[in-house]
């Protein structure tokens, strides 16, 4: 067996096959946009056993306070493959000795046999689209469909954005919402870059929901690898009493399913975690299934002490 740092769009392709299972996170327009955009520095490792990749791993690094954090996929996508939990424990391992990040996070479909992880669950609410248009929306909590046709009939509409203008327009108002909700967002230059990765890998549609000329709501979702997802996302307070955001959320599934996409991936949750509640609640009203795999940390005692020190 030997380590290689690259890969073919083909081996990953025949990894997924024999562990069963694919991966957006993993997909080469993360790292096209992070390397472009210069938001972090792409890295991938694997094991190769006669031509054949048993196990693979990509992540993006990044440098912040003298703390070197690696982060190995998402709650929306794996960012290691194997073909077994024994040959992935042993990637594990050699990313740690190899990188050294100070902290290093990694998405997986399970546990891995590894003491020098600590696990723990991690969730997302996948939309299964292979159903009619119909049948997606009859799997709609009551009040969800009800709020849906009531947005609609007091005149909110949603498309995709098409010129610059707009997109900054819509950019501008996911970027107010996690200010005033408190989430990190990542800088205007790697939110472009993704939306411009994923055109070309696949899909990126900015869905926004307006009344007349005033903007309510913005979904952007992204797909590759058979898997659509919810990236970014915000509206305005008139938006959330109109509740545009389901109008948006609507068009962006009637598109993620016009391009062949099987599955609308909600995003992170928690069904246990009194933060997540609020969001929890509404990414359950879609009707979808609760998908959980796993997320394990390595820390080094620097990382642990710094980032405590970090602020929020």
């Amino acid at each position: 067996m030997t380590w290689t740092e690259s890969w073919q769009s083909r081996d990953l392709a025949a990894l997924e096959e024999m562990a069963t299972l694919r991966s957006f996170a993993m997909d080469a327009a993360w790292a096209d946009a992070a390397s472009s955009s210069k938001y972090a520095t792409p890295l991938r490792l694997a094991l190769e056993e006669r031509g054949s990749l048993r196990a693979a791993a990509m992540g993006l690094r990044r440098v912040r306070m003298g703390v070197s954090k690696v982060v190995c996929g998402s709650n929306g996508g794996v960012g290691i493959l194997a073909v077994d939990p024994p040959t992935g424990a042993r990637l594990l391992e050699e990313i740690q000795r190899r990188w050294r990040p100070s902290v290093l996070q990694v998405f997986a479909n399970e546990a891995l046999p590894t003491r020098s992880f600590s696990w723990e669950p991690s969730f997302t609410i996948h939309l299964d689209l292979r159903r009619s248009l119909d049948q997606v929306q009859a799997r709609f909590d009551k009040s969800t469909r009800k709020s849906l046709a009531r947005a609609t009939r007091r005149g909110v509409t949603a498309e995709s954005v098409v010129s610059s203008a707009d997109r900054d327009r819509a950019f501008a108002q996911v970027r107010q919402t996690a200010s005033s909700k408190g989430f990190v967002l990542p800088a205007r230059g790697y939110l472009d870059a993704i939306h411009t990765a994923f055109q070309k890998a696949g899909l990126s549609e900015i869905v926004a929901a307006k009344k007349g000329d005033e903007l309510l709501a913005v979904v952007h979702v992204i797909g590759a690898r058979g898997l659509a997802s919810w990236w970014k996302g915000g509206g305005s307070s008139a938006g959330y009493r109109l509740n545009a955001s389901l109008v948006a959320h609507w068009r962006a599934i009637e598109i993620v399913k016009e391009r062949g996409y099987e599955t609308y991936d909600l995003g992170g949750t928690h069904p246990h975690d009194p933060a997540y509640a609020s969001i929890h609640r509404f990414k359950s009203s879609f009707g979808g299934t609760l998908v959980q795999s796993s997320v394990g940390v390595r820390s080094s005692s620097v990382g642990r002490a710094l980032l405590r020190l970090r602020p929020t």
